[in-house]
């Protein structure tokens, strides 16, 4: 009797070690992406988070602001056709470009979309509205720089937004998502000097408008992604960051840094020396 009780307690206690879940350590990996999103998630308003997927929702510009920004984007590419001396053609191609390039050249990169700008006819046609305007009226746009800069630092921010939603609604992950708002942003622009035969505006030394809608879409791709945030919140301040961002190096004069070009010292070896410019 005594030896069937000690069995019977025996398979009990080994059926409740082997019920029992293991216990390991929270490793470092998911600790980063679980229990700190987590602990931020129950420190913040619940209108502020969310625990929807990631590629549900999305981030739009009003129709409206799309329009002004396609149209200030197509007088840019206007104004620089007209620099140029180029014919009407060229006006039209590089107004159209610089407006809508980015956009085209994100949503060729997804594949399964649609693109934006052949879908939307009121996009291409603020784009040709700017050609017209900006072959008989290309001097106003220099005289009106001042407001046009914040309107180009407010859609730097925006389309890398809208961008890198995009990304994240088609599956893409973190970096990917990131580049394709960046893209967004300043591709037009990139194609545009291309086809002035030009290095890239974005490539020389400036005021950090490519940097600036890289820290615009790091931001909401973080936000998103990893602290949980709803769309609408990391939009603004994603948004905000960039514009901060730009019309503060434009008024400093900030610049991204340039090659440092270091060498050895022929007088002290072992020791390096940034050479100077040969222009200075």
């Amino acid at each position: 009797m005594l030896d069937s009780v000690v069995a019977t307690g025996s398979i009990v206690a080994t059926s409740a070690i082997v019920a029992s879940p293991s216990v390991e350590p929270t490793s470092i990996a998911s600790l980063i992406t679980t229990v700190v999103p987590n602990m931020i998630a129950s420190a913040l308003p619940s209108a502020v988070t969310t625990t929807a997927p990631v590629a549900s929702g999305s981030v739009s510009i009003p129709s409206g602001y799309s329009l002004i920004s396609a149209f200030a984007g197509g007088l840019a590419g206007a104004t620089r056709a007209h620099e140029r001396r180029m014919d009407i053609s060229g006006i039209a191609v590089l107004a159209i470009v610089n407006a809508l390039g980015g956009g085209i050249m994100r949503d060729v990169l997804l594949q399964d979309q649609g693109i934006a700008a052949f879908t939307h006819w009121t996009l291409l046609a603020a784009a040709l509205t700017a050609a017209a305007f900006g072959f008989f009226f290309s001097s106003l746009y220099h005289r009106m720089k001042r407001p046009f800069l914040y309107l180009d630092a407010l859609s730097l921010g925006l389309f890398a937004v809208v961008g890198a939603d995009k990304a994240l609604a088609a599956g893409l992950s973190f970096i990917p998502a990131v580049l394709l708002g960046i893209v967004t942003s300043v591709g037009g622009g990139m194609i545009r000097d291309v086809l002035c035969n030009e290095t890239p505006q974005i490539m020389r030394p400036g005021t950090l408008s490519a940097s600036a809608a890289a820290l615009g879409s790091l931001i909401f791709v973080f936000l998103v992604t990893w602290a949980n945030f709803v769309k609408p919140v990391a939009a603004v301040i994603a948004v905000s960051a960039t514009l901060s961002l730009r019309l503060i190096a434009v008024k400093r004069g900030w610049q991204a840094p340039v090659p440092a070009n270091f060498t050895t010292d022929s007088r002290r070896p072992g020791k390096l020396v940034r050479e100077r410019p040969a222009d200075q």
